[in-house]
C-alpha cells in the first residue's frame, strides 16, 4: 500500500533488491505489479498460479504422509543421501514453470549483476580477485556414528514423518559437531584438561572440531598459506595440490570467520581452540548492540604478532555485515538455503577485499551434512529459475 501511495507521488519507478529471490513466486509478481507490467494485471493469472502451487503442494504433502517410514525424509537426512524410495516432489516443477514465465514478462526491463558480470570489454565488472571453495569430506569416529544412529533410530520410531519438526534437526545436526552438545543425564560438555586429553580419552574426541582447530592453527601461522584439503582416510588435512601459496597483504594479516549455526554450540569450538592457543571473538544474537562495535573493531584491527583474528559469527552477519578484513571462512554447520549461503559469503567477499577468499566446508561423511550441502543449493532453484534466463539475455542484460 506504501509503495503504490509513493508511486502516485513520482515520476518513475525502480525495483532494486540486493536480496535474491528466495520466498515465494507471489513476491516476484507483487515487484511486477509495482513497475506496472502489463501481464501483472491479470489477476486471472495470478489465482492460477496461487492455485497450482497450492495443489502441488498439498500433493506433495499427502505423498509424503503415504511414503511412511521408507520414504520418509528423515532417512535421506539421518544417512546422507537421497532416499530413492521418496515420493518425487510436483511443487518444484510447477514453481519452475511459472517463474520462467514470471522471468518472460520481466526480460525487457531488467538489468542483472552477479559477480561474473563482465562489461562490454569481458572485463568482471565486480574487480575482486576470485573466492574458491574447499568440501572438507570428515569420516567421523565410530562413537560419533553410533551416537548418531541412536538419535535417528528414537526419531523414526517416534515419528517417520517429522520433516516440519525442528527437534530432530537441532539435537541431530549439533550432535555431528560433537555427540555432548545435546545434554543428558549421564553427559554434557566439558572442556578436557589437555590437548592430550582430547586426543587420546575414549569417547572425547570428535573429527569436526579437530579438524577446524588443526585447520586454524595452520593458516594463523603465517599469511597465504597453501589451502588444505582432507586426505583419503578422511581424518587428516594435507595441503591441496592445485592451488599454490602465496595471496598475502603487506598492509594485512589472513583472518578468518568460523561460521557456527547453534550459538550453544559455539562454548566447544571456543574450548577446543584454546586448547591450541587460539584465541576468538563470538558475535551473534545474543550479543548486546553496545557491545558489537568493540568486538568488530578489535576484529578488523588484529596484527599478525597481536589481536584476535579468528571471529565466531552465529544467528547473525548474513546480512549487512562488512567484513571483506578476512579472508578465509570455515562454515561449520551446513546452511538450509542456497541464498543465505551466498549472503554469509558476501560478507567477506567483497570490497575491498583485496585477497583471494578461501571458503572451507566441515562436511561429515555419512550424515545429515552431504544430504543439506546437496539440497541448500537445489534450494536456489527459484532463484535461478528466475535469472536464469538465455544465454544471449544473460550477455544483453550484463552489457546495459
Amino acid at each position: 500500500v506504501a509503495a503504490r501511495a509513493l508511486q502516485g507521488k513520482s515520476h518513475s519507478t525502480v525495483i532494486m533488491t540486493a536480496t535474491p529471490i528466495t520466498t515465494k513466486p507471489a513476491d516476484l509478481w507483487n515487484m511486477g505489479l509495482l513497475l506496472g507490467l502489463p501481464q501483472f494485471k491479470d489477476t486471472v493469472q495470478l489465482k492460477t498460479m496461487n492455485r497450482e502451487l497450492s495443489a502441488a503442494q498439498r500433493r506433495d504433502r499427502k505423498a509424503q504422509r503415504e511414503a511412511g517410514v521408507e520414504g520418509s525424509i528423515l532417512r535421506a537426512v539421518f544417512v546422507g543421501n537421497q532416499n530413492p524410495e521418496a515420493a518425487q516432489e510436483e511443487y518444484l516443477p510447477v514453481m519452475k514453470t511459472w517463474m520462467g514465465r514470471m522471468r518472460e514478462w520481466f526480460a525487457p526491463v531488467i538489468i542483472l549483476r552477479t559477480v561474473d558480470s563482465t562489461d562490454n570489454m569481458g572485463n568482471k565488472i565486480l574487480g575482486l580477485l576470485p573466492y574458491h571453495d574447499h568440501s572438507l569430506k570428515i569420516k567421523l569416529l565410530d562413537w560419533e556414528m553410533e551416537n548418531l544412529r541412536n538419535i535417528a533410530r528414537g526419531y523414526l520410531d517416534e515419528c517417520p514423518i517429522v520433516g516440519m519438526s525442528k527437534n530432530f534437526y537441532v539435537e541431530f545436526r549439533r550432535s555431528i559437531l560433537h555427540p555432548h552438545m545435546n545434554s543428558t543425564d549421564e553427559r554434557s560438555w566439558t572442556k578436557p584438561k589437555s590437548w592430550e586429553e582430547w586426543d587420546t580419552s575414549p569417547n572425547t574426541k570428535s573429527m569436526k572440531l579437530d579438524v577446524l582447530a588443526m585447520l586454524l592453527k595452520y593458516h594463523l601461522e603465517s599469511d597465504g598459506r597453501q589451502p588444505l584439503m582432507m586426505d583419503e582416510s578422511g581424518r587428516n588435512l594435507v595441503p591441496n595440490p592445485a592451488f599454490a601459496a602465496g595471496n598475502t597483504s603487506p598492509d594485512e594479516p589472513d583472518r578468518i570467520i568460523v561460521f557456527s549455526a547453534f550459538v550453544t554450540s559455539n562454548q566447544a569450538i571456543v574450548d577446543i581452540l584454546d586448547l591450541h592457543g587460539i584465541r576468538v571473538l563470538e558475535l551473534n544474537g545474543q550479543t548486546p548492540m553496545n557491545k558489537r562495535k568493540g568486538i568488530l573493531d578489535e576484529f578488523r584491527s588484529s596484527a599478525r604478532t597481536d589481536g584476535v583474528r579468528v571471529l565466531i559469527l552465529s544467528g547473525v552477519g548474513m546480512v549487512g555485515l562488512n567484513l571483506a578484513c578476512a579472508n578465509i571462512m570455515v562454515v561449520m554447520d551446513t546452511l538450509w538455503s542456497e541464498q543465505d549461503d551466498r549472503q554469509l559469503r558476501g560478507r567477506i567477499y567483497r570490497h575491498p577485499q583485496a585477497k583471494e577468499v578461501h571458503v572451507y566446508r566441515a562436511i561429515a561423511l555419512k550424515t545429515a551434512d552431504v544430504f543439506l550441502n546437496n539440497i541448500s543449493f537445489s534450494k536456489g532453484a527459484m532463484h535461478e529459475a528466475f535469472i536464469g534466463a538465455d544465454k544471449e539475455f544473460r550477455k544483453g542484460s550484463d552489457y546495459l
